[in-house]
């Protein structure tokens, strides 16, 4: 499918706003508190009119409001993916433009399962339960009130619709998308900035879910609606975090410079203060996804990244008697430098983070912890105390092999 055509594909509720002013002549942002307003005036006024009661203008409003904080998040996703870099992988490659022409296809299939919910839930409401609309609206039931309120179910139901439809399809993506990195070769890879935002929106759509939690005051008298609403919530919320974590599993670096990073022990880092470059060397740990180093609480180098966080992570494997062989990777980027507020909410990484430590270096780390009094203290090991732990978060990549410099996407 060529690139303008892509470009033009859209959700029908994109395509409405897209199309109807004023919502058309803003941004997403703007266009989504403008509708926020306008079906809130027009709801209040509706209900001023007919005299519905504070309750009943509450339900409303917050009806509206959850649809709207729904739109805020599903209209991330469709720019989000529109500007995604076409992966160096004609297999990964061809698998997100399968995902991406499922999702945005052009008879519109992400409707089918709002549309299917909101079938089920009419005849409910009007003929199984009516005392819901009791609830909502009191015992008149104007034409008008009735009107704005399917409109409104619709909105609530389509938005339903599309948070099943994106985290079924998020989930088979990640999965595909797995299965196929383990087969690349060489410099095959999907960018590491691409999949960050693979996993952002992963994790928009978890609040997508959570947001649903929302509805349970409006549906609190009807048990049967209370429970399909925290399926829904389970659903959704689980679906995405599976998702999230299986992309984060991909690894953003191709075989051959995931081999280097992995495989090597050692790497220097090339700091900068008020023009004066400052460079060290240091060993480091690679996760598969993360790199990280330790450095001394006293280190020039950490007094440095405290006030500039640019950094350059040299890793080198040299062949003497080959210098066609050598291979050499760097990575530009900003650090990550971890301290005691990290702890509560990044305890698992940085613990993750000394195991692999203790086990790449073993003997290095065993005769540091045993001799520790006999140390200076910007050698000692504790961490967060002595040992303050840094993650390397890259923005350009250059490879190195034989002789041939390679600029890979970041």
């Amino acid at each position: 499918m060529d690139d303008i055509h892509r470009k033009d594909m859209k959700w029908i509720y994109e395509d409405i706003v897209g199309k109807i002013p004023p919502f058309s002549m803003l941004s997403y942002q703007y266009s989504i508190l403008l509708q926020l307003f306008f079906l809130l005036v027009l709801g209040l006024t509706l209900g001023i009119i007919f005299k519905l009661e504070t309750t009943s203008l509450f339900y409303g409003s917050l009806g509206i409001l959850v649809a709207v904080m729904w739109s805020m998040l599903i209209l991330q996703l469709g720019p989000t993916l529109r500007r995604f870099r076409a992966p160096l992988s004609k297999d990964e490659n061809e698998l997100l433009e399968k995902y991406k022409e499922i999702l945005f296809h052009k008879n519109h299939y992400e409707a089918l399962p709002g549309l299917v919910i909101f079938i089920l839930f009419m005849p409910y409401i009007f003929y199984y339960n009516p005392g819901l609309l009791d609830y909502w609206i009191g015992k008149t039931h104007n034409p008008v009130l009735l009107v704005f309120m399917s409109l409104l179910i619709w909105d609530i139901c389509y938005r339903m619709g599309l948070g099943i439809w994106t985290s079924v399809l998020a989930l088979w993506r990640s999965v595909e998308l797995e299965k196929i990195a383990q087969k690349r070769i060489e410099l095959e890879h999907t960018p590491y900035t691409e999949l960050r935002s693979l996993r952002k929106l992963d994790i928009n759509n978890v609040f997508f879910g959570i947001i649903s939690l929302l509805l349970i005051p409006i549906l609190k008298v009807d048990s049967l609606l209370v429970t399909t609403i925290f399926i829904f919530v389970f659903f959704v919320s689980f679906t995405s975090i599976v998702s999230a974590y299986i992309i984060s599993r991909v690894p953003w670096l191709p075989p051959d410079i995931y081999n280097l990073v992995r495989e090597s022990s050692f790497a220097y880092i090339g700091t900068s203060h008020h023009g004066m470059p400052h460079i060290t060397p240091v060993v480091y740990v690679f996760d598969g996804q993360n790199i990280y180093f330790n450095t001394s609480k006293e280190a020039k180098k950490l007094k440095i990244m405290r006030e500039n966080n640019k950094i350059a992570f040299l890793i080198d494997k040299r062949d003497m008697s080959n210098i066609y062989e050598n291979k050499a990777v760097l990575f530009i980027g900003n650090v990550r430098i971890f301290g005691l507020p990290d702890i509560p909410l990044k305890f698992i990484q940085m613990l993750a983070a000394r195991n692999l430590f203790l086990k790449k270096y073993p003997e290095y780390t065993k005769k540091y912890a045993t001799s520790t009094s006999e140390l200076p203290k910007a050698w000692q090991l504790t961490p967060i105390i002595s040992r303050i732990l840094i993650q390397v978060k890259p923005a350009k990549i250059i490879y190195w092999r034989g002789a041939k410099q390679i600029t890979v996407p970041v």
